[in-house]
């Protein structure tokens, strides 16, 4: 092997002549040479590795979005099922209403009736009945005949109600279980965020039974414990911050993660999004929350720090103004400052992070969950 390697490795003497006309004498050592080969392969390999990986990329990014296409479209089914069976349970439970309150007036007109025609009796079963008699007993068969129709049509209507109210609580769970397994790829715990939203708030009165049967086995009970489940999800969805900081048009200027700094071109890590607009422009909170910290920050300039609970905050910064103070309450519908070049910036935009137990997260993941979100109301 020694001998190889002097062989096609023979060291190498060169001759450099300066500007003076003097001559120098370097050597090219094998071992540097060796150095060189190892570099050189090195580079190969990594390179060789780099493009198989994103040669495959493509087809994985083709796959992911072929999933998002399926998930939107059944999405898209569930709410329109969710909405259809709304308005029947709605249309239904008004006609029982009507049929009940008929079914009533009939069976008090016919107490009265049968009453009547107990007094008006006469003790001579063998005469027969005057026109008034027969006109009454007419009248109480019919009486009788429509008190059947309609507890029939009564029965039927319990029937569609008990089918819809199942229906509604079905696409109920099934938004609910779907926004939990969006939640939890981001990170987040639903069992402890939507706890609150399980919990009965300020409620109260006299209990006072419902007289119908519409509701024997249970099944709108049920619906109403799905959709009130699903109001108070709903409301915690607003508390997260899901929504984009800029309403109007931005550019996308720098993503989360890995990136070439744009001041010294050095590989850093960037804990946020970069998104362009012009000096001015409203930048608004993305969930419900309490201002934490509003003033200038080391680097980033003038700075908001919005608590929105559950370990998230998120940031905004090199802000040119800053609308909100230390401890305000603010909104989704809040402006809290507007687009700036402070800090250690190139330009006018708006960095902003978001952050779980301290730990920055993607927020594109979170603006992409929010507008899932929002197709599902």
């Amino acid at each position: 092997m020694h001998n190889i390697v002097h062989r096609l490795l023979p060291e190498w003497q060169v001759f450099v002549r300066d500007a003076d006309g003097q001559a120098k004498h370097f050597i090219v050592s094998r071992r540097l040479q060796l150095l060189g080969l190892v570099g050189v392969a090195a580079l190969a390999f990594w390179a060789g590795t780099s493009t198989t990986l994103l040669s495959h990329r493509p087809t994985e990014l083709a796959e992911k979005e072929r999933r998002l296409d399926e998930m939107l479209a059944t999405n898209r089914v569930a709410q329109q099922r969710l909405v259809a069976a709304e308005k029947l349970v709605g249309d239904i439970a008004r006609e029982v209403d009507s049929v009940h309150a008929n079914l009533q007036t009939l069976a008090e007109s016919s107490d009265v009736l049968a009453r009547e025609r107990s007094v008006r009796v006469t003790p001579r079963p063998s005469l027969a009945p005057t026109e008034d008699q027969v006109a009454e007993a007419d009248e109480s068969r019919q009486t009788r005949q429509k008190v059947r129709d309609l507890e029939a049509s009564l029965a039927r209507l319990q029937l569609a109600y008990a089918k819809a109210a199942q229906q509604v609580a079905e696409s109920a769970g099934a938004r609910i279980s779907e926004t939990e397994t969006r939640l939890s790829r981001l990170g987040l715990d639903p069992m402890r965020l939507f706890a609150d939203s399980k919990r009965s708030p300020g409620q109260g009165g006299p209990f006072i039974p419902f007289r119908g049967a519409v509701d024997g086995d249970g099944t709108a009970g049920t619906m109403i414990t799905k959709v009130q489940h699903w109001i108070g999800v709903k409301a915690t969805l607003q508390r997260l911050p899901l929504a984009e900081p800029i309403h109007s048009g931005y550019d996308f200027n720098s993503g989360f993660g890995t990136r070439n700094d744009p001041l010294n071109n050095r590989t850093g890590i960037h804990e946020g999004i970069d998104l362009g607009a012009p000096i001015g422009t409203p930048v608004y909170a993305t969930g419900d929350g309490t201002v934490i910290d509003a003033g200038e920050k080391s680097r980033y300039g003038q700075t908001v720090d919005i608590d929105h609970g559950n370990g998230l905050e998120t940031r905004y910064a090199h802000l040119s103004r800053i609308k909100v103070q230390p401890g305000q309450k603010v909104t989704r519908a809040t402006i809290i400052g507007l687009v700036g070049n402070t800090g250690r910036s190139t330009g006018p935009h708006l960095h902003y992070e978001v952050r779980l137990n301290d730990v920055p997260r993607d927020p594109i993941k979170f603006i992409s969950a929010g507008r899932d979100a929002a197709k599902t109301r």
